[in-house]
């Protein structure tokens, strides 16, 4: 009886540690990026482990907005290296136990990234769990000159249940960048943050007023 009761503590201990390190590795890459991606290198099938971490030094992120409550949410450069062609970037968000890349074409190049929490509701019964929302808005070329703004969601929903949830929520018309809705989103500090940069502009519009990005200088120092 002894010996039984040892042997059982023995295996509920590894499955402790077991179900453990499972959390600790919960890594995904997006449907989108895995398309993407592979495509890319001629339909080799591209996994979460063929990206590698990059140093921001020499890759620059996008402007990173986080707002209350999402401040533990880390956003990191990653690449796939691959020395015999040129390296195919994405981003890495990891929030908890949870990590998740992210990409899209080529020619998407990621300028925003807003960070926030979600609550998000499961379907039918409706139970309301605690989430992270992050939409990175992207300057999309398609031609000289042709552009516009396409902005991609991920959700991370801090449940074991469920895996990041990604969508692609504005896709504006051809010429209109950055896009108004999503600019408009923001609050005008936010805005600001991303016009100081060498991405933003001098002049923008924000719900409905014309602004000059120099004259906020002294407001949001």
């Amino acid at each position: 009886m002894k010996f039984c009761f040892k042997t059982f503590v023995f295996f509920l201990m590894i499955s402790v540690f077991v179900s453990q390190k499972a959390i600790a590795q919960r890594n995904y890459l997006s449907e989108e990026c895995q398309k993407e991606a592979s495509a890319f290198y001629d339909k080799r099938k591209i996994s979460f482990n063929d990206f590698k971490i990059l140093d921001d030094e020499y890759v620059p992120l996008p402007t990173i907005l986080k707002r209350k409550g999402a401040e533990e949410v880390d956003i990191k450069a990653v690449a796939v290296t691959d020395h015999k062609t040129q390296n195919f970037y994405g981003l890495q968000f990891i929030w908890k136990d949870q990590s998740i890349i992210d990409c899209r074409s080529w020619y998407h190049a990621p300028m925003i990234s807003l960070v926030e929490t979600y609550k998000y509701y499961t379907p039918f019964i409706m139970k309301e769990l605690n989430a992270i929302k992050i939409s990175t808005h992207n300057l999309v070329s398609c031609g000289s000159p042709c552009h516009f703004a396409e902005v991609n969601t991920i959700y991370i929903i801090d449940d074991i249940s469920y895996h990041p949830l990604t969508q692609t929520e504005i896709s504006t018309i051809t010429y209109e960048y950055p896009s108004k809705m999503f600019i408009d989103y923001l609050t005008l500090e936010e805005v600001y943050q991303f016009m100081i940069t060498g991405d933003g502009f001098e002049i923008f519009d924000w719900r409905g007023k014309e602004y000059h990005t120099k004259d906020l200088k002294n407001i949001y120092k």
